[in-house]
């Protein structure tokens, strides 16, 4: 059973990477780069909404393929396709800034709820994790910046074990 939902995990990361594009699909609604495609709303609505045992692998893989799929955005110039926009009727950016935030804070995110829905996997995840970055930057987008991006997020709790001792210390 363990390793099924890690096999589970895996299937729902790979489809997370490629959920934030499904807003083109819906132009008629959505622009692309929408706020809700572009976020970790998903995983967390699976997490509320379904109560099965597959619930959090299923929520946990999603949350890590977005994570990806939005460390590899923060990367791409902010032009006026390639920001953040509110859904129809309001139709606008939310401006150049603005995105950069919502994706980087979104991906941050992404990476730490999966964490945190499958913690008995706490040693396997962050491995799969940027081996799928990996993949995604070489395979899909020709580039090693988003593996370089998503290896950051995976720095970040250790960058923040290692303030918060130093904050100790120093009082």
């Amino acid at each position: 059973m363990k390793h099924l939902l890690l096999v589970v995990f895996a299937l729902f990361l790979y489809l997370g990477l490629y959920w934030p594009d499904a807003d083109k699909q819906l132009m008629s609604l959505l622009h692309h780069r929408s706020i809700l495609t572009h976020s970790v709303l998903l995983p967390l609505l699976v997490t509320v909404l379904l109560r099965s045992n597959y619930a959090k692998p299923i929520a946990a893989g999603l949350s890590a393929g977005i994570s990806i799929h939005l460390a590899t955005n923060v990367i791409s110039p902010m032009g006026s396709f390639s920001q953040i926009y509110l859904p129809a009727p309001l139709s606008s950016s939310i401006g150049a800034t603005e995105s950069l935030v919502w994706l980087g804070l979104n991906a941050i995110a992404g990476y730490f709820l999966a964490q945190r829905l499958l913690k008995a996997h706490s040693k396997t995840i962050p491995f799969i994790y940027l081996l799928a970055a990996a993949g995604y930057g070489l395979y899909i987008k020709d580039d090693v910046r988003p593996w370089l991006v998503c290896f950051a997020i995976f720095l970040t709790p250790f960058m923040f074990d290692k303030a918060k001792s130093k904050l100790r210390r120093a009082s």
